[in-house]
């Protein structure tokens, strides 16, 4: 008896200290809560809203402030809300909001200027919804428009919505904004963005014409991500100076700035574009490159040996260029410290690759141990972070639909967490070096229509991640290893190897030793009937040479030894 009434008065204590370590909530600003709710169809079972009522001891995703009792954070990311947000909506009542998240939901409006009432929003992220339509001109603050408003906005994501038009002068006067997502709208035109800006992605949409010296304003800015757009022209000179990170793919640019010397440029991604020319060697001074991508341009230049002296280098892609010339030289040595991803394939390198060519290589993929990179979750560095975190390109070679000719370097079997090795369309000749039976993390090989040849060596069956092989059009002959991955393979990644025989292909290896030990007793016997043959004519030559039709004869037998083997 005593024991229960200690448990009873514990769970009451422990209920009055929860209760009074709640937060005050005021009455107004859970009805506010309540009514925006019931604003929206709740798509799912799973809302976070579901723990919302009256009675609730504690509301999901709401943080209330402990002193005035009003709602200053909101998060809904995913929170299954489906409907429109109007102007007259209820969230406009909760005036002390400072951190909000309708993310990932299907609101679906034009944005409201009512969010220029939230003065002391911090944090707005509307991104992955269906709003629509143009940015409001203004943004009004309790019915006054064209003031300044938003004064402590920092974070702004409405990407992955359907914006159009121009981006709003308002967003630029934001005097504390640091951070905007606006990819994935269809927007055409940015007024001056504001200096205090330090990420910027706009990817995704229809910008037109030069990139805007604007963007040279805020001294400040680390990352511009303007990539999937339709801009032209050359790539402003006070972009090289600055940035971090710098992201202006599929566009139609010509051209890079003579000089970067920005130490602090991790990545420049300027593929899929129409650069021509040389590749700006100040690179060099960059020392905090990471990320080199040129590809799909129309760079004309040799291999770029001084990149080697980039501590960081960890990805250089030269994809489909112009690039011409050996990849080897004595005097520039390759002793690229974290290597991971090299892609110089569709250019037209030639020369042979030395045995030792890989020996002095990254690191990073010499390492026996399985290496992947996280990709940090942040959005406004989401292209930054793609690179890092795609399996099938990392740790990966690309050197294929070059010239390269002599045999592949045995030292390519130091590289031994390589994911990805692709030196197909070359001519490459001489054996398969047994030293790939090494690449235990080997996923994809392809060494097609080059002019390999002998045998596959029967190592390579032992490889088990290998999931994707082509070693058509080759000179290689014998049997195909019969390894798991081997044998899941289909027969076009074996084609075009006359004497390669085993499954997949239809020829069977019995079926060619018996074709081959066939024919040598087939050709003794031809070779032992010619004799017997020549033997008689010689005798029946030597019987006839008296014969009043020997003139004729003579012409006979001419014939006949003239058809006759040697």
């Amino acid at each position: 008896m005593t024991l229960h009434v200690f448990s009873c008065l514990f769970a009451l204590i422990f209920l009055v200290n929860t209760l009074v370590s709640l937060p005050s909530r005021r009455l107004e600003q859970v009805e506010s809560l309540l009514s925006f709710k019931n604003e929206f169809l709740l798509s799912c079972n799973k809302s976070v809203t579901n723990s919302w009522n009256r009675d609730a001891i504690a509301f999901d995703g709401v943080l209330f402030d402990k002193d005035t009792g009003g709602v200053t954070e909101l998060k809904l990311r995913g929170a299954c809300l489906s409907g429109t947000l109007d102007a007259n909506s209820s969230l406009f009542k909760l005036y002390q909001l400072r951190y909000l998240d309708l993310s990932r939901n299907n609101i679906s409006s034009s944005l409201p200027a009512e969010f220029g009432r939230l003065a002391d929003l911090e944090f707005l992220d509307l991104h992955q919804n269906r709003f629509t339509g143009e940015l409001p001109s203004s943004m009004s603050n309790l019915g006054l428009a064209n003031t300044t408003v938003l004064t402590k906005l920092h974070f702004l994501d409405i990407s992955n919505n359907k914006f159009q038009g121009k981006v709003s002068e308002w967003l630029w006067n934001l005097p504390s904004l640091t951070a905007t997502n606006l990819s994935h709208n269809s927007f055409d035109s940015f007024p001056n963005i504001s200096p205090t800006v330090k990420y910027l992605v706009a990817s995704n949409n229809n910008f037109t014409g030069e990139i805007p010296l604007s963007l040279c304003n805020p001294r400040n800015l680390l990352v511009l991500e303007l990539s999937n757009n339709s801009l032209t022209g050359a790539v402003p000179r006070c972009l090289s100076e600055s940035i971090t990170v710098l992201n202006l793919r599929r566009n139609n640019l010509t051209s890079l700035p003579d000089t970067f010397s920005n130490s602090s440029l991790k990545m420049l991604d300027v593929g899929h574009n129409q650069i021509s020319g040389k590749l700006p060697r100040s690179l060099e001074h960059c020392k905090g490159l990471e990320f080199v991508d040129v590809e799909s341009n129309r760079v004309d230049d040799t291999f770029p040996f001084w990149l080697k002296d980039l501590p960081n280098l960890t990805a250089l892609i030269l994809g489909s260029n112009r690039f011409y010339g050996p990849i080897y030289s004595p005097q520039y040595p390759l002793t690229f410290s974290k290597l991971r991803i090299i892609d110089i394939s569709r250019n037209m390198f030639d020369g042979s690759l030395p045995p030792n060519y890989f020996v002095n290589w990254s690191a990073a993929i010499s390492s026996s141990s399985r290496l992947e990179y996280g990709r940090p979750r942040v959005k406004l560095l989401n292209t930054y972070g793609q690179w890092r975190n795609q399996d099938q390109f990392t740790l990966g070679i690309d050197f294929s639909g070059n010239r390269f000719g002599g045999e592949i370097p045995e030292s390519i079997g130091l590289l031994k967490s390589l994911l990805a090795l692709n030196l197909s369309n070359n001519g490459f000749t001489g054996h398969i070096p047994s030293s790939l039976a090494n690449l235990t993390e080997l996923e994809s090989l392809d060494i097609s229509s080059n002019q390999l040849s002998g045998t596959i060596p029967q190592e390579l069956g032992k490889l088990s991640f290998l999931s994707y092989i082509n070693m058509s059009y080759n000179k290689l002959t014998g049997e195909i290893p019969q390894g798991t991955q081997f044998q899941t393979q289909n027969e076009s990644a074996f084609e075009g190897n006359i004497d390669l025989c085993g499954f997949p292909l239809q020829k069977s290896c019995s079926m060619a030793n018996v074709s081959s030990h066939a024919s040598k007793p087939m050709h003794n016997l031809n070779s032992h009937i010619d004799r017997s043959a020549i033997i008689m004519l010689l005798f029946l030559y030597s019987r006839l040479v008296s014969h009043p039709n020997m003139p004729l004869l003579r012409h006979v037998f001419r014939l006949i030894f003239l058809v006759l083997p040697d």
